[in-house]
């Protein structure tokens, strides 16, 4: 793919020629809601058909796809085919996989004395919310916008989107590409900033998902609270990476400083935010970091295809705001350009009171944080972050003890764990991705997401439609309630707990009892039974139950 900027047309974060004018959006709303209720998503095949679509839209289209990415973000091959647009690709082929088993009603047990009228039996469905808002972020373009849309229409719902106006040329193709290969019921799309978002936010939802910063989240979720609406939110926050006494370091410094700087130069939701490193190897740990950034991206990052730009020259600011810090001692990089959104790969010792360790960075500089040992690292982050709620998103540990990193991941409540890796835990579908306190609330990806935007009815039938008073069901049920019923009723609603207590006892001792009494009144049966003698093995039952 060309990295010549005059192949990518540009767009400035100020044109608003391409914004959904505020006034329309009550009306794509009602649209949308109409569609919903007429049940357009409803039928399975319908639902593999848009999403199908999808995925010959991206394949179809890879290639401005990826162009729109530069524009935004500086990024190439690797962030597009890995990380965000293409990557869409396999989850939605997963979900196609995996729909029809997802949207099976399925037979559930029917508990005591619930189960007295016989026959009866429960089941669940999952079944469509309605109406989906989706809002999604400027640092993953297409992957935040398209697989929550995905993971919406295959349960069925209808959707509107609302991409971020920051990515601004990613949201327009995005805006031009997907309306003719989606239904026109099923997405819809609300371009443009605050004032937009502000409006859609007004009206009711079946539904929300929000990837973004904690500060938005909370707007999002007091909307959402009005209708009493169900959100998905996807924050972020400080994710700290322990680095422990046994750590590999050549390993721990590889994946950290890709994670930091290739993965989206910092700026990333599960991001290695700080890394708290115990003493004897914070020298050997930060010359390797030091070492992997050079091997990356050479003397010279600018100059890399490999790595990428900030979004806007106002975070470039931003950033630089954060290294203007007395508390911080810098130990590589620090260069900027405003104008051209570069920042350099950064590394800092840093302290608590650095301005870096106050806020959540999402971008590149990498604050290294010494401590004399794990429990001192746990301690820190349970005094600063934990007692105030502000989980991280992911929590990272190098360790090869199994006991060291459970203390810590027990210590420290998180979204999810990594263990001597980086940012992969929401490459895997078959996890929930989601954050916990500041960082989120709800999980989407692969099933987990299906799941959110799901709602599971629950089904009760009963074909036993007897009225005879006769009918013990119907005897102990209804009125009136003499003192032998309710002797009776209280005496069956305690057989589940006299079974529950009893159920380890007759398993392990009257059962084998049992077949030992068996085997001693007929020696044939053990033999039988090796040797797979269906008709000895009837013979013996049966003799055994005529002595019985």
């Amino acid at each position: 793919m060309p990295l010549n900027e005059k192949d990518v047309p540009k767009i400035q974060p100020g044109d608003e020629d391409w914004h959904t004018p505020v006034h329309t959006i009550e009306s794509i709303v009602r649209s949308k809601r109409a569609s919903a209720l007429d049940g357009v998503c409803h039928d399975i095949p319908f639902r593999k058909q848009q999403i199908s679509n999808i995925i010959r839209m991206i394949e179809e289209n890879s290639e401005d796809l990826a162009k729109a990415v530069y524009a935004d973000l500086g990024q190439t091959d690797f962030f597009v085919d890995v990380m965000d647009t293409k990557s869409v690709i396999p989850s939605a082929k997963n979900i196609l996989r995996n729909m029809d088993e997802w949207t099976k009603m399925k037979k559930v047990p029917t508990n005591f004395p619930v189960n007295i009228a016989q026959p009866v039996f429960s089941c669940i469905e999952p079944t469509p919310r309605g109406l989906v808002l989706v809002i999604s972020p400027w640092n993953f373009p297409f992957y935040c916008s398209v697989l929550p849309i995905i993971e919406a229409i295959s349960a069925g719902n209808v959707c509107i989107l609302k991409p971020s106006e920051v990515s601004v040329h990613s949201s327009k193709i995005l805006s031009e590409l997907l309306p003719q290969y989606v239904d026109e019921r099923v997405v819809s799309i609300v371009n443009g900033g605050v004032p937009q978002a502000t409006e859609v936010l007004k009206h009711r939802f079946d539904a929300i998902m929000y990837t973004g910063s904690t500060y938005v989240g909370k707007i999002v979720a007091a909307a959402a609270a009005k209708h009493l609406t169900p959100i998905c939110l996807e924050l972020g926050g400080k994710n700290p990476v322990f680095v422990c006494d046994d750590a590999d370091i050549e390993c721990a410094s590889l994946r950290i400083a890709w994670a930091k700087y290739t993965g989206n130069t910092g700026q990333m939701c599960v991001t290695n935010d700080y890394v708290i490193v115990v003493e004897h190897l914070r020298k050997k740990f930060v010359d390797a970091v030091i070492k992997h950034i050079l091997q990356f991206y050479g003397a010279d990052p600018r100059k890399s295809k490999d790595y990428g730009r900030i979004v806007l020259a106002r975070h470039v600011e931003r950033l630089a705001d954060l290294m203007d810090d007395p508390t911080i001692t810098v130990l590589h990089g620090g260069k900027y350009d405003v104008e051209g959104r570069y920042f350099e790969p950064t590394v800092v010792d840093a302290t608590a009171e650095s301005k870096c360790m106050k806020e959540e960075i999402f971008g590149p500089i990498l604050p290294i944080f010494t401590v004399p040992n794990v429990e001192s690292g746990v301690k820190f982050v349970r005094d600063n972050f934990t007692s105030k709620g502000q989980h991280p998103l992911s929590l990272y540990v190098f360790c090869k003890n199994q006991k060291t990193w459970k203390y810590i991941a027990d210590s420290i409540p998180s979204g999810g764990v990594t263990v001597n890796d980086t940012v992969k835990n929401p490459g895997n579908w078959n996890l929930p991705f989601g954050g916990v306190g500041t960082s989120g609330m709800g999980a989407y990806h692969g099933h987990h997401g299906f799941t959110f935007f799901s709602h599971m009815k629950s089904f009760l039938v009963t074909n036993n439609l007897s009225s005879s008073p006769y009918d013990p069901s119907v005897w102990v049920i209804f009125p009136p309630y003499t003192d032998a019923k309710m002797t009776m009723l209280k005496a069956i609603i305690k057989l589940p707990d006299i079974w529950f207590r009893m159920e380890n006892f007759i398993m392990y001792v009257v059962m084998p009892v049992f077949f030992l009494v068996v085997a001693y009144k007929n020696p044939g049966l053990v033999d039988a039974v090796r040797e797979f003698n269906i008709n000895t093995i009837i013979m013996v039952v049966g003799s055994f139950i005529d002595w019985a």
